[in-house]
Formats: C-alpha cells, structure tokens, sequence
C-alpha cells in the first residue's frame, strides 16, 4: 500500500520496498491466477481498510468477515498508535466454509518480525482451513512449501 504521509523520509515505506496506489492493486489482473470458487484472505492496516474493501471488490470478490492480529509491540498511527492488522476474508464464486473443526479463532496472538512480514501461524491455519485445495501468496517473500508465489521479492 502506498501511503500518503509519513512523518519523516526515513520512515517512508518505501525505504522498504516499493509500494503500488490503490489503482494499481484494483488493475492486477488476479482473474489469471484465482479458480472460479476462491478464498481470499487479505491483509490490511486501519488506515487502509476502506482501500482494502475497494480491492477486494475490484478483483471480483465478496467479504465475508475477518481476523485480527495483535502484535507484541505498538507501531505508529495518527489517531491510535497501531499494536494489530486485520486479515479479510473474501470469496469470489462459491468455495466451502472451513469444517467446523479447522476454524480457527479470530484472534491471532503474534510476535511482530521483520517489516510487513506475517505472523507464520496463518500459514498454518489457512492450510488447516482448506486442506488440500491449492494456495497462492502474492507480494510474497518466503516461499511456503506447497503454495504458489508471486510478487517482486519472491525468492
């Protein structure tokens, strides 16, 4: 996401990686890689939640409902100084409900790593989620065995 203000030039984002405009997420053509009955899952700041619902809707999808992450330590923000990021879930055709018994909670309890990078237990509960069915990362920057990849820090 690209952000409009940053307090000062050495705590812009893109001093960490290049960033896209909401229009620019909005045009990926996501069409090409999703199959017709798909869960998304997306993350998204605060700040950048009414963006994130205009995403998901332009790539075709519904929301559904969402998780929250609560990290171990307070970042920045301008009305509350951010300590979560949600987790948005969508879906674009008909894809199933996970089995009651591999629904996690929507509370996710994770140490806060290297910038922007996820906490590694959703990896884990999206495949408990959906066993079996494939998986993609996109913006990706540690490929996960058994899931697909894509974006500029790719490995």
């Amino acid at each position: 996401w690209l952000y409009d203000y940053a307090e000062t030039e050495t705590r812009a984002i893109e001093n960490q990686y290049p960033t896209m405009t909401v229009q620019e997420i909005c045009d990926l053509d996501i069409a090409k890689v999703c199959t017709d009955d798909c869960v998304l899952f997306l993350w998204a700041t605060s700040p950048k939640l009414a963006d994130a619902l205009d995403v998901l809707h332009a790539w075709g999808f519904e929301y559904k409902t969402c998780a929250v992450w609560v990290k171990d330590k307070i970042g920045m923000g301008y009305y509350f100084r951010q300590q979560h990021e949600l987790l948005l879930v969508a879906t674009r055709g008909n894809p199933p409900a996970p089995a009651p018994a591999d629904r996690p909670s929507s509370v996710i309890e994770a140490e806060r790593a290297e910038h922007s990078s996820k906490p590694y237990i959703v990896y884990s509960q999206i495949e408990q989620m959906y066993p079996g069915l494939p998986k993609m990362e996109m913006f990706c920057r540690e490929p996960r065995e058994g899931w697909f990849v894509w974006g500029n820090q790719s490995k």
